[in-house]
């Protein structure tokens, strides 16, 4: 066993959020180690694009230029979107918005998941920090001076200042001893990638249809092919997905109204159950939790990642805070504004997104005609439009100073 040092962090868990922190630290001269069950990140290397893509906002992408992850990833793999529609699949409800309204060159980007993991741990390596792959914790506990970690190799130590980055199934957070209720949406999310009949425009699109939400994002390419994710009750999920190819499609198509004119799948279909989680706290003495080891929201308005990257983001700051002020890295008050930062905006957006949800889901014509009829004026609203396409940039809010650096310097006011 090795003795804790207070002025180096251990981030278990390698995806985006532990791969931005870890980066950022090493940035600012921290030691960093990364301990990860998996191999060692690799970006995708097909022409065509993963299941798993994110649609990033200009904070998130600000902060990844920030470490210089940004650069490494493929630009002909990058995919802005510069306006969204969303309908009501049940009426005449519409709402559009553009990044013009916001002053902006684009609300946001779709990427590859694995694309910008990849870039992370190239950044990580470059900047000295200690990326070991295959490492899966088999015990952890406190200790007076901080956790000890047990791994699959046996080896034992303990370390000052540990973060779980390690998902929604967080081993971290379970033997840290911090509640994380699960709240079962219901919903199954269907992923799949498309050709459309008609080009996307870097349009992001979603339908809430009475049996869920159903979004169809740009993706690089020729300006056909888009992302699916369908929110659907698993028994619909369950006979969409025993559908074949053709009967999809069409199924699809119909869906969407035809907007995007006929729709074609291309490759395999996958389907996730949807659940919220939200950790009662996200620190403990020495300890920190980070993304989906947080918090899990319904993917209705895909702000899961970037949610936790503004964890990521937050956490570097009030660390490196710390650092300058003398203190030990996860000294107590640290930690604290971490929490109090970022604990109470999660919840807000994850009510949020429940709160649409549920909206949507109920027919009873009164609450049609009044969902109906609030889409149509806030469509009409500039000041409202403004105030949504803000919101897509991921600009509201404490946000790190860094996650603004970007926006401020392309002309975005950043109040």
């Amino acid at each position: 066993m090795t003795g804790a040092s207070d002025n180096a962090v251990t981030i278990v868990g390698g995806g985006m959020a532990g791969g931005l922190l870890a980066a950022l630290l090493a940035s600012d001269g921290v030691r960093v180690r990364v301990l990860d069950g998996g191999p060692p990140p690799r970006a995708p290397e097909e022409d065509h694009a993963d299941l798993r893509v994110s649609a990033l906002t200009l904070a998130s992408q600000a902060m990844l230029q920030a470490v210089g992850a940004w650069a490494l990833m493929p630009e002909a793999r990058l995919c802005a979107y510069h306006s969204m529609s969303v309908w009501d699949g049940d009426g005449t409800g519409e709402v559009s918005f553009d990044a013009g309204q916001a002053g902006a060159p684009a609300l946001g980007w779709l990427v590859e998941n694995r694309s910008v993991v990849a870039a992370l741990y190239q950044r990580c390596l470059a900047l000295g920090v200690d990326w070991q792959g295959g490492q899966r914790l088999t015990a952890l506990t406190r200790q007076p001076d901080g956790w000890q970690l047990t791994l699959e190799s046996g080896r034992s130590e303990q370390v000052a200042c540990l973060v779980g980055a390690d998902g929604a199934g967080s081993f971290v957070r379970h033997h840290a001893g911090i509640p994380a209720p699960v709240r079962d949406t219901g919903h199954v999310a269907l992923v799949a990638n498309l050709v459309t009949g008609q080009p996307h425009r870097h349009c992001a699109r979603q339908w809430f249809l009475t049996s869920g939400p159903l979004a169809v994002l740009p993706l690089f390419g020729d300006g056909l092919q888009s992302s699916l994710v369908w929110s659907a009750w698993p028994e619909e999920a369950e006979q969409l997905l025993a559908l074949d190819e053709d009967s999809f499609s069409q199924a699809l198509t119909r869906a969407t109204g035809g907007q995007m004119g006929v729709i074609r799948v291309t490759g395999e279909r996958r389907a996730f159950p949807i659940a919220n989680l939200h950790a009662s706290d996200y620190v403990r003495p020495g300890l920190a939790l980070v993304g989906d080891a947080a918090h899990v929201v319904h993917p209705l308005a895909g702000q899961g990642i970037n949610l936790g990257l503004l964890d990521a983001g937050v956490l570097a700051e009030e660390v490196l805070i710390a650092r300058q002020r003398g203190l030990p890295l996860f000294h107590d008050s640290a930690l604290a504004r971490y929490q109090r930062r970022r604990r109470g905006h999660n919840a807000l957006m994850q009510r949020s997104f429940l709160t649409l949800k549920t909206l949507f889901e109920q027919q009873a014509l009164p609450v049609r005609l009044v969902r109906n009829t609030g889409m149509h004026w806030v469509n009409g609203s500039a000041f409202l439009k403004r105030h949504l396409a803000r919101a897509a940039l991921g600009l509201h809010g404490d946000v790190p100073s860094l996650a603004r650096s970007e926006t401020v310097s392309a002309g975005v006011d950043p109040a």
